[in-house]
């Protein structure tokens, strides 16, 4: 019966196809409309094919429950959609429309199927798409010129070029890119995210993986819940979180905002303010020009620092060593303070102490060999200036000369 329902489905098609050849008052566009479709073996899955002519600036809108989206470019001036992997039944609920010169697809399976399929899309260099699908991955390949959205309920994202804006979403798989001539907004709530060069600004999050990104030209937001952020180049500000790992950051062409619950920092540049936290581990930076916020609870502060901002610096470790380099032509005012305390079960006292190339104004050391000693001194470099506060118990202060 099947056999004969799909036999019947194909004449009918082909029938309707050649009435729209030879009908007159077709727009121009639908009448050069071509389908193509296969016929299963028994039970098997079929093949849908169909063109349209579009013109320049063309759109595809595709919203699917279930299935790979693939979406290709090529040089031709028509929309090409290719369906596979459904049976004839679900095939019928394919709905594959032009409006203008945007194309429109939609699935939606029948009761009790799963869904599923593989849907092909090629597409003129420069088109818009909306991409959504409920359980399957997204790709684009090759030079997409115009802006891109879509949405996965569970499958990854891959993009390969695209010059405009990009919004993808994913509940539950990677988002991998080449280069972004435009903005990136990127989410996923279970996958990595991997991104070559964006030109503009990004934001990206993911509730579970690691962010690694090669530059962005403007401004970024990255945020993730558990894993590492690794970013190159950044040609604007920058405001980076994870709850669980490392933040690694190239040179920041503005303010940089770096922030982690279990991990080191590390920037190599800014050129504006600069405030970093981490609760469980080491920060360092280089080639700071501008004011530094920084703190850990168990770690480490290392900075290179050019005072040029108006404002004061901090560097405050709970249990680890300071070092901060400062340009010997500097006008600044260092305070640096150390709180000496008592370790649980130990008998003996650490002999810590500040040292510096420069030399100190004030130089005190209080206290009488109890909980509560102090090593407190004062630079004042080149007549003073902007002050640059340095805490920390437990620990070494070093002031050096850059």
């Amino acid at each position: 019966m099947r056999t004969y329902r799909t036999a019947l489905g194909l004449l009918l098609a082909v029938i309707l196809s050649a009435a729209a050849v030879g009908a007159e008052g077709t727009q121009s566009r639908s009448k050069n409309t071509t389908v193509t479709a296969t016929a299963p073996a028994a039970g098997g899955p079929v093949s849908r094919e169909q063109s349209f002519p579009v013109g320049k600036n063309s759109g595809l809108e595709v919203s699917v429950n279930g299935g790979d989206l693939v979406v290709r470019t090529w040089e031709k001036q028509e929309i090409r959609v290719i369906v596979d992997g459904l049976d004839d039944e679900d095939m019928d609920n394919v709905k594959i429309t032009q409006s203008g010169d945007e194309v429109r697809v939609t699935y939606r399976p029948k009761w009790g199927s799963h869904g599923g399929g593989r849907f092909e899309m090629t597409v003129p260099t420069q088109t818009k798409v909306d991409l959504r699908t409920a359980g399957g991955d997204i790709e684009l390949q090759g030079n997409l010129v115009g802006d891109a959205k879509g949405s996965t309920s569970g499958g990854d994202i891959i993009i390969e070029r695209v010059k405009g804006t990009v919004s993808m979403s994913t509940s539950g798989g990677d988002v991998r890119t080449g280069d972004i001539d435009g903005r990136a907004d990127l989410r996923t709530s279970g996958g990595n995210i991997r991104l070559a060069s964006v030109n503009g600004e990004a934001s990206v999050s993911t509730s579970g993986g690691d962010i690694r990104i090669e530059r962005v030209g403007k401004k970024l937001d990255a945020r993730t819940s558990g894993g590492d952020i690794e970013v190159g180049d950044i040609g604007g500000d920058a405001n980076l979180s994870t709850a669980g790992g490392d933040v690694r950051v190239g040179k920041v062409t503005g303010s940089a905002y770096l922030r982690t619950a279990g991990g080191d920092v590390t920037l190599k540049g800014a050129s504006g303010s600069v405030e970093a936290k981490t609760s469980g581990g080491d920060i360092e930076m280089t080639n700071i020009s501008g004011i530094i916020e920084a703190s850990t609870a168990g770690g480490n502060i290392s900075a290179e620092l050019n005072p040029q901002g108006k404002g004061e610096s901090r560097l405050k470790s709970a249990g680890g060593d300071i070092k901060l380099e400062v340009p010997a032509t500097a006008k600044a005012t260092i305070e640096a303070t150390i709180r000496i305390r008592t370790e649980w079960g130990s008998s003996r006292r650490q002999k810590y102490d500040i040292r510096s190339d420069f030399k100190a104004d004030t130089y005190d050391k209080r206290g009488d060999g109890e909980d509560g000693d102090e090593i407190h001194a004062v630079y004042k470099l080149n007549g003073g200036g902007e002050t640059i506060t340095l805490e920390t118990v437990n620990g070494f202060i070093d002031i050096r000369k850059k």
